[in-house]
C-alpha cells in the first residue's frame, strides 16, 4: 500500500528542526500533501494507479485515528481489491454515531449500518467484510456502476467467498431506509460469470437499454481450439466482446508489445466470423455514452424488448 513511503510531520521533526521544509518541498513539487501532517514523494504518487492512490490515503488517514475504526465503503473496496467505477479522494471510516462535529478534510465517517456490520482484518487493515463492502459500494453508485463491483465479490473464492444468499441476508440486516429496492435489484442481476468490471458494466448497459439479454461466456470451437465469447445471442448468431483498455496497456497482457495483442484480437475475431457469427466489439466510450452501444446492437440485429 506504499505506506512505508508516507512521510509524517511528527516523524520528520525527530530528525529535522524546520517543519517548513515539507511545505517548501510540496511547493517545489517534490512532495504531495495527502492530508494534514502526511506527505508522500511525488514520484511514488505518480507511479501509483487510482486504487493505489486511494490506499495511500487510507494508510495516511489511519495513522491519525484510533485503531478500532474500520475502513468502509469504497475505501474498504480498495483494501479488498474490489474494482469500482471511480476512486474518490475521501477516505470512508465506519464509526458509531456520536452526534455532530466529527467532520475533517478528506475523511468521511459513517455510522450507517454500524450495529450489524461485521469487520475483518484484510492486509493488516480493519475493514468491513466482503458482503457489507459490496452493498456499501452498490448503495453509493448507480445500478450500471455497481454491477462490476458486486459481480467481482461473487467471484471471490476461499474463506471470504460470498453468495447471492449471503448478500440478501446482509441486506436484511441493514436499516430500512438503506436503499433496499436499489440493492435488491443489483443483487438479483449480479452474477459470477463476467470476467471484468467492464464486461459487467456492459451487461448492465445492455439491460438498461432494453435489449434481449445475452448468454455469458459461451464456448465456441474451431480447428484451432476453444474460444469463449463474453456475450452471445445464440439464436441470432451474434456475439459481443468487451474490449478494455487494460488489455492494450498493461504489461501483464502486452508483454511489452501492444501490437501483438491487437493482432491476436484480430485473429480471434476472424475465427468467430468464420463460424458465421456477427461480432459486436464493445469499448469504454460505448459505456460512457450508451446511445453508441444501442446503435451498435441495433445495427447488428439485436432486438429491443422494451
Amino acid at each position: 500500500m506504499h505506506s512505508d513511503s508516507i512521510i509524517f510531520s511528527s516523524d520528520f521533526l525527530r530528525t529535522h528542526n524546520d517543519i517548513r521544509m515539507l511545505t517548501r518541498q510540496v511547493s517545489s513539487g517534490a512532495l504531495v500533501k495527502l492530508r494534514r501532517g502526511a506527505y508522500i514523494p511525488a514520484d511514488v504518487w505518480a507511479d501509483a494507479d487510482a486504487r493505489e492512490k486511494h490506499l495511500i490515503r487510507v494508510a495516511a488517514t489511519l495513522s491519525g485515528t484510533k485503531s478500532d475504526l474500520a475502513v468502509a465503503g469504497i475505501s474498504a473496496a480498495a483494501v479488498w481489491g474490489m474494482p469500482v467505477f471511480a476512486w474518490p479522494d475521501t477516505v470512508t471510516l465506519l464509526d458509531k454515531w456520536k452526534g455532530g462535529g466529527r467532520s475533517e478534510p478528506g475523511v468521511r465517517r459513517t455510522a450507517a449500518g454500524f450495529d450489524t456490520a461485521r469487520t475483518i482484518v484484510v492486509n493488516g487493515v480493519l475493514t468491513t467484510d466482503l458482503a457489507r463492502t459490496a452493498l456499501d459500494v452498490a448503495r453509493t453508485n448507480s445500478f450500471r456502476d455497481s454491477i462490476g463491483s458486486v459481480d467481482w465479490a461473487l467471484r471471490v473464492i476461499g474463506e471470504h467467498a460470498v453468495s447471492k444468499a449471503a448478500l440478501f441476508s446482509e441486506l436484511r440486516s441493514l436499516p430500512k431506509p438503506f436503499g433496499a429496492r436499489h440493492l435488491e435489484r443489483v443483487i438479483a442481476f449480479c452474477c459470477n460469470q463476467s470476467d471484468s468490471f467492464g464486461e459487467s458494466m456492459a451487461r448492465a448497459c445492455i439491460f438498461e437499454l432494453g435489449f434481449v439479454m445475452p448468454d455469458l461466456q459461451v464456448r465456441f470451437r474451431d480447428r484451432q481450439g476453444e474460444m469463449f465469447a463474453d456475450f452471445c445471442w445464440k439464436s441470432l448468431k451474434i456475439v459481443g466482446e468487451f474490449d478494455g483498455k487494460a488489455k492494450y496497456t498493461r504489461n501483464e497482457y502486452t508483454k511489452g508489445d501492444p501490437s501483438e495483442v491487437v493482432w491476436r484480437e484480430k485473429l480471434r475475431e476472424d475465427r468467430l466470423r468464420a463460424l458465421d457469427l456477427a461480432v459486436v466489439r464493445i469499448i469504454w466510450p460505448d459505456l460512457m455514452q450508451p446511445s453508441l452501444l444501442a446503435r451498435k446492437l441495433l445495427n447488428a440485429g439485436v432486438p429491443r424488448i422494451r
